[in-house]
């Protein structure tokens, strides 16, 4: 029995109103950005949850439907807008996409896009209080998600930036820091 019920279903960005005015949209309604978060009509970027860009890292475009996005984006327009320092071309558009969310009184944080993964791994029982799952690719982190461990999203997110081989069998082990369980380690 509940009093009430919410259903998050999804997100799609309001862009209608871009309709004929020459800015490529996707499938989702989204802005089509480069690398660069440059659109399909000059001199116009695009940052935040309205725009996707190809990733490199995962191999595919991203739409992203985090605030954390939107804070990222901006260095990279300002960079291709007044050049990157020293005169070289600014560095493509590319983070590791993040997202935290609190539920049931307990702390989840996301770090990573794990569609492409070729294994999974659990840091500690799912019923417990705190536990971890990671995604790899070819032995690399691509993807956690945290539940009450923000030692584990800390680390693990700056791994998958690194794109640093991991030992497996480490990496299991919920005692032992993500950081101390790279393939170099072992």
């Amino acid at each position: 029995a509940a009093g009430a019920v919410v259903v998050g279903i999804g997100a799609r960005p309001a862009t209608g109103w871009l309709a004929g005015s020459g800015i490529a949209l996707g499938a989702h309604g989204e802005v089509l950005a480069d690398d660069l978060l440059r659109t399909s009509a000059p001199d116009v970027h695009a940052v935040g949850d309205c725009a996707s860009f190809p990733s490199a890292r995962y191999g595919e475009r991203l739409l992203v439907h985090h605030w954390d996005n939107a804070l990222q984006g901006p260095r990279t327009v300002a960079a291709d807008i007044v050049g990157a320092p020293g005169g070289e071309t600014p560095a493509a558009y590319d983070p590791v996409p993040y997202f935290w969310s609190e539920q049931f009184g307990r702390f989840v944080q996301y770090a990573g896009h794990h569609t492409a993964a070729d294994t999974t791994l659990w840091r500690g029982d799912p019923a417990s209080p705190a536990w971890t799952v990671c995604w790899l690719r070819e032995g690399r982190l691509v993807a956690l998600l945290a539940v009450g461990r923000p030692r584990d999203l800390a680390q693990g997110r700056r791994l998958i930036q690194a794109g640093t081989p991991m030992d497996p069998d480490l990496l299991a082990d919920p005692a032992k820091p993500l950081k101390a369980a790279t393939a170099a380690t072992a």
